[in-house]
């Protein structure tokens, strides 16, 4: 590869690496949407003016703009056949984005160390998808929304190395240690049922029953023992003080998200992990107390029961990128 061609490629990687996949991903429709003579200037300049993020993600798909292959003219055909066309179209810019970039994970945090390991692991589940794994020893193994995995089983050894997202693990009886390892720390089973939940700043481990012992990355000469109704937030450096599990913290196993007095933003930040593109809070709004019961299998309608019940509105810039606020009246 010419020295020019290879500096830019490396450029390009730099850049998707620091620019969330939600915001690639509208990106990648406001190019398809501007190629087909379908795009509103003024809602794509709304959208270009809320983050310096997208006014950057949109410089370097006009950079790439010569490798991204042109987009088929839409304005002719029925109205759903275009909408189709121009969706594939979106889909296919950002997969040339990613093979610009490197991997990218598929889920909603931004892209960091971990992606390899994320994009090569041997369990993954996609945004919204969950996954039910009967391990070896006759244990199990649940994996949420956006969340990455792989399984060591040896003669001495049960591993479970978490690369991103959330698990709940159930322990079988047996010799051989059980560990579970994130960026942060080190996690054994003892005799047990947890949750593990690992993001690119903290891991978080919930525990359902008995307990277990957690080592920091940094800090492996020190145990935490956390036991049944207690959670630990913990770095590689550290570990804050154990608290009380909140109520409901596994209602994800059944497709639920329980909400008690949580300041909206909080709801949000969850009902996002659960879908593509970017869910936004406006922030006047963003501490009002919420509560309710949210099923998540499509979280449009858990948005239009949140907006019916507690007297907000929701409102679609694009299928990527919603914002809720206050219900004009």
């Amino acid at each position: 590869m010419p020295g020019a061609g290879r500096r830019l490629m490396f450029a390009q990687r730099a850049n998707l690496r620091r620019i969330e996949r939600a915001i690639l991903a509208a990106a990648a429709h406001w190019h398809v949407e501007c190629k087909s003579g379908t795009a509103d200037p003024a809602a794509l300049q709304t959208w270009l003016a809320a983050s310096a993020e997208h006014a950057r993600a949109w410089a370097l798909l006009q950079r790439m703009d010569g490798q991204l292959g042109e987009i088929p003219a839409t304005l002719a055909l029925p109205a759903l056949q275009a909408a189709q066309v121009r969706r594939r179209a979106a889909a296919k810019v950002l997969a040339l984005l990613a093979a610009a970039g490197g991997s990218i994970w598929l889920g909603q945090a931004s892209l960091h160390s971990t992606s390899w390991q994320s994009w090569n692991a041997g369990l993954r589940t996609a945004p919204g998808q969950r996954r039910h794994v009967r391990l070896a020893d006759g244990g199990s193994l649940e994996l949420n929304t956006g969340s990455a995995a792989d399984i060591e089983y040896t003669a001495s050894i049960r591993r479970i190395r978490l690369h991103e997202g959330e698990i709940m693990l159930t322990t079988a009886p047996d010799p051989r240690p059980f560990l579970v390892e994130t960026q942060h720390g080190v996690i054994r089973a003892l005799g047990t049922r947890f949750g593990v939940r690992c993001d690119t700043q903290t891991t978080t481990v919930s525990v359902f029953e008995h307990a277990v012992e957690v080592r920091c990355a940094a800090a492996s000469d020190s145990v935490r023992r956390i036991t049944a109704g207690q959670q630990l937030r913990f770095f590689a450096s550290g570990a804050e003080a154990t608290t009380t599990m909140a109520a409901h913290q596994d209602s994800w196993l059944q497709g639920m998200l329980v909400a008690a007095d949580w300041p909206l933003q909080r709801l949000l930040d969850e009902l996002s992990r659960y879908r593509r593109g970017h869910l936004a809070c406006d922030p006047p709004i963003a501490r009002q107390l919420v509560t309710g019961t949210y099923r998540l299998d499509d979280i449009d309608v858990a948005l239009a029961s949140l907006c019916a019940s507690h007297r907000l509105q929701v409102t679609y810039f694009t299928r990527y990128w919603a914002t809720v606020s206050a219900r004009r009246t």
